[in-house]
């Protein structure tokens, strides 16, 4: 979303762009909300209990336990008040109707398996954006974790032509 807004508001600052799970909305503001609540009541352990099956495929969770727990306590040390200001602004972030303003070359990257921002979301913004590439990985969410061969492979082979 980041790189969306700078390339909507400052594009000269850009040669390319990959857009990696992630949405030019993601989510409704009551999702938002309850999970802003949830820390405010709960704390970030909630959250961090609630995120594995979020992020990473059933597979990935089974097979590497130490990259989950690492993930996890990661989550659980956030500072609450940043979290829930992070919440805020994806909450917020809207760019359904104006993506189609973005020029600079883009790649949009997509996991098979992600709930957050599924691959319909990730072929919208290829299809608004005047000569977005699309790519989909067999992941989730976390898709750099789950195939970083692939991943690293094809943002290097974007952004290096």
């Amino acid at each position: 979303m980041i790189g969306m807004a700078l390339a909507l508001k400052s594009p000269s600052r850009l040669r390319k762009l990959v857009l990696c799970s992630t949405a030019a909305k993601i989510g409704t503001a009551e999702t938002w909300n309850a999970r802003i609540e949830t820390v405010r009541t709960h704390g970030m352990k909630e959250i961090a209990r609630a995120t594995p099956p979020r992020w990473f495929t059933p597979n990935f969770q089974n097979n590497s336990p130490d990259v989950i727990a690492a993930v996890v306590r990661s989550i659980e040390s956030l500072n609450p008040d940043g979290y829930i200001g992070g919440c805020c602004a994806v909450r917020d972030f809207d760019a359904r109707n104006t993506v189609s303003e973005i020029r600079v070359p883009v790649l949009v990257i997509s996991a098979t398996h992600d709930p957050a921002a599924p691959p319909s979301d990730g072929r919208f913004l290829a299809d608004q954006i005047p000569g977005a590439r699309y790519l989909e990985l067999n992941a989730s969410h976390i898709s750099v974790l789950e195939d970083p061969q692939r991943f690293t492979n094809e943002v290097l082979t974007f952004l290096t032509e």
